[in-house]
């Protein structure tokens, strides 16, 4: 039963565990959640798995932190491809002269969409009538994202591929050590 116990950082490596790098805005005590996680899950039990722990959960708050970025990307994207669509649609055979003014009111409109539910539901009427559905717009989201999405999946599968390592060097030292207890070599 005393394995069960929850672990904390040894005295020695405390100066490592500080989660100075969290970003302004982002929980504390959910860091603290998926930190004390990660160590009871693997209950690290020398000095260096206890710094391969610390490093893997900075590596599964950066690859949690790239997701919550993917999803604001997608929310301020949204009233871009809103004003894009508008802007297509409201173009349709206007002189080229008007191009300033039909951008200028779409990307009005479109803040009006994000921000007033009345003015929102008379858009997306318009985008239906249209034929722009939800499908539609969420294409064009991805569109005009695709580069800072693809900024945050390479960020991502950096993180993400850290983690595996370090979950590898930890999986490899047990089993190395667990070889040398049954197979002792002189």
């Amino acid at each position: 039963m005393k394995d069960l116990l929850p672990l904390s950082v040894p005295e020695d490596l405390k100066i490592f565990e500080e989660s100075a790098f969290l970003l302004p805005g982002e929980n504390q005590q959910k860091f603290e959640v998926i930190k004390k996680m990660i160590i009871n899950d693997i209950r690290p039990k020398t000095n260096l798995e206890w710094l391969w722990v610390l490093d893997l959960v900075e590596s599964s708050w950066e690859v949690l932190r790239y997701r919550r970025m993917k999803e604001k990307i997608l929310e301020i994207y949204r009233v871009d491809a809103i004003a894009s669509i508008l802007q297509q649609m409201d173009g349709i055979g206007m002189p080229s002269q008007s191009r300033a003014f039909v951008e200028s009111n779409s990307r009005s409109n479109a803040i009006e969409w994000r921000d007033d539910p009345t003015a929102a539901f008379e858009i997306e009427a318009r985008l239906a009538a249209g034929g722009f559905d939800t499908a539609a717009v969420n294409a064009e989201v991805y569109l005009l994202a695709q580069a800072s999405f693809g900024l945050f999946d390479r960020l991502m599968q950096s993180a993400q591929s850290r983690r595996i390592n370090l979950l590898r060097e930890i999986t490899g030292r047990r089993v190395l050590e667990s070889r040398n207890k049954i197979d002792p070599t002189p």
